[in-house]
């Protein structure tokens, strides 16, 4: 796609329509005759797959099992508890008939999976002897809403769930500990940069049925909020609902502690909002499908010689042959590919430097690779950056450990920017009026939150809501970020909490 040709928005003055021009014309999705719903194009999968494989690694280090759950469940399993069911009512896509005839008992899409897993489960514990379960499934679900937005919210979506049971209350708050530190934390800052504020949601803001939530607050680059994953400590309502239990240690009945965990394709929004700018898509290094994009610059009869000199480059970039070629787009753009699938992408098309660099501005790649006619002579190469915007001039021997070392810094320069973007946007409010000037500076306010009135709780969070068109986001932790621990707070029974919009 020629960027000359495609009109973008300012992101400044309309990013809505900014965000959908970067979306689009990087051709992460399309539109779809399904309301609501949307294509998740090859990039954007791509961008999927590789959350969810390093994710993957660190689910088996704590031995979590994925299995799959059918997309059906039926209603009669919404329907036991009346609370469940008005919470989803107006979201459920309900199947009403089947064989041929009208279902007796409906089957709603799955829009999450707390009953279904409730019902396997009881199939998997007998004793304390089978705890604990610890299991996830990366399925689809689908939910009706009536305002969509590629990848933020859409009726049809992706993620992961978790669904665990535990013997003990501290063993299931220790293992969602362990989740929220070493798979989303870890995940978040290390592959996909993205800074944040974490901790508890108020109680007004929590999962209907859980004890406590946690959550992910980044702020995206327009300085409103977006909830990145929710983690929920379940404790035992669902088990009670659903009657599973198990002989404990002292051999009488028993119901187990239930955490649950989800994260979504919404972090694919994250990942553009959070990084890219009014020069299009910009992809975190550790997320690139692509090691490198080479462009090798033909001068009149050289093409052999510089797709030769293209292959030198590509064996360099990681000291071994290419094992095979093969073709992305056109006839033009290949994907040169190892034993062990790293991937560089090859722009052969005839076509002048200026034409390739913008498309590889466009792409969102971090690293550019230009080869030209005297840099061949000379044995050197340029390696161009898309997130600094830097030229580099090396010898090809120098290829693999300077794309390495500019691989980490780059990774380093976004998680940064992203911490930086919050710590200058937090404001300390000790009033309303200051919570309010805060939100209309598209600012993140910390405010002093009376935790022991929980009626005056939820009044003055409806009244957020209702006033400044925000939300609280979360009771934040004291460790990570100097403007939230220096915050004192001057009243007993209190927490600090942080409000903000959001998307």
């Amino acid at each position: 796609m020629e960027k000359s040709k495609i009109n973008i928005a300012s992101k400044i003055e309309d990013y809505a329509q900014w965000y959908l021009d970067v979306s689009k014309a990087w051709d992460l999705f399309e539109y779809s005759p399904v309301p609501g719903c949307i294509v998740f194009k090859p990039k954007s999968v791509t961008l999927w797959e590789k959350m969810k494989e390093e994710m993957n690694k660190d689910l088996s280090y704590l031995w979590v099992q994925n299995l799959y759950l059918p997309l059906l469940i039926p209603m009669s399993f919404f329907e036991r508890e009346k609370e469940h069911v008005e919470w989803f009512a107006p979201e459920l896509a309900v199947v009403t008939h089947g064989w041929g005839k009208e279902l007796e008992d409906k089957l709603a899409i799955r829009p999450t999976s707390e009953t279904l897993f409730c019902e396997y489960f009881k199939t998997e514990i007998q004793s304390y002897r089978d705890l604990p379960i610890l299991t996830n499934q990366w399925v689809n679900v689908f939910r009706w809403e009536k305002r969509t937005r590629p990848f933020l919210r859409t009726a049809e979506f992706h993620w992961q769930e978790w669904h665990t049971l535990h013997e003990t209350k501290d063993e299931a708050q220790k293992f969602a500990l362990d989740i929220l530190f070493n798979v989303y934390a870890k995940n978040l800052r290390e592959l996909m940069a993205i800074d944040w504020i974490a901790w508890q949601k108020s109680e007004s803001e929590k999962f209907a049925w859980a004890e406590k939530t946690f959550t992910y607050e980044p702020m995206m680059s327009n300085w409103w909020a977006l909830q990145i994953c929710t983690s929920h400590l379940l404790w035992k309502w669902f088990m009670e609902q659903f009657e599973v239990s198990y002989l404990n240690r002292e051999w009488k009945q028993d119901h187990p502690f239930y955490t649950s965990w989800g994260l979504s394709t919404r972090s694919i929004w994250w990942i553009i909002s959070s990084h890219s700018d009014q020069k299009w898509l910009v992809i975190p290094p550790k997320m690139s499908e692509y090691k490198a994009v080479i462009l090798p610059i033909y001068w009149k009869e050289n093409a052999d010689e510089i797709n030769k000199y293209v292959l030198d480059i590509a064996n360099a970039a990681f000291s071994k042959a290419v094992k095979n070629s093969v073709p992305v787009k056109w006839e033009y753009f290949k994907a040169l590919i190892w034993d062990d699938w790293e991937k560089i992408l090859v722009d052969y098309r005839d076509a002048r430097f200026w034409e390739k660099i913008t498309d590889f501005e466009l792409s969102g790649y971090p690293v550019a690779i230009v080869a030209w006619q005297k840099e061949m002579e000379e044995n050197k190469i340029t390696i161009i950056s898309r997130i600094t915007w830097e030229k580099i001039q090396v010898d090809i021997d120098e290829v693999k450990d300077m794309i390495k070392n500019l691989f980490e810094q780059w990774q380093k320069i976004l998680l940064e920017k992203s911490g930086e973007r919050i710590r200058e946007n937090i404001v300390p409010c000790r009033t309303i009026e200051e919570v309010w000037k805060a939100i209309e500076d598209s600012k993140f306010a910390i405010y002093e939150w009376d935790k022991s009135d929980n009626i005056k709780d939820s009044k003055l969070e409806a009244e957020i809501k209702e006033k400044f068109k925000a939300t609280t986001r979360c009771i934040p932790n004291e460790w990570q970020f100097k403007i939230i621990d220096d915050f004192e707070l001057k009243r007993e029974n209190t927490v600090k909490v942080i409000i903000a919009r959001a998307f």
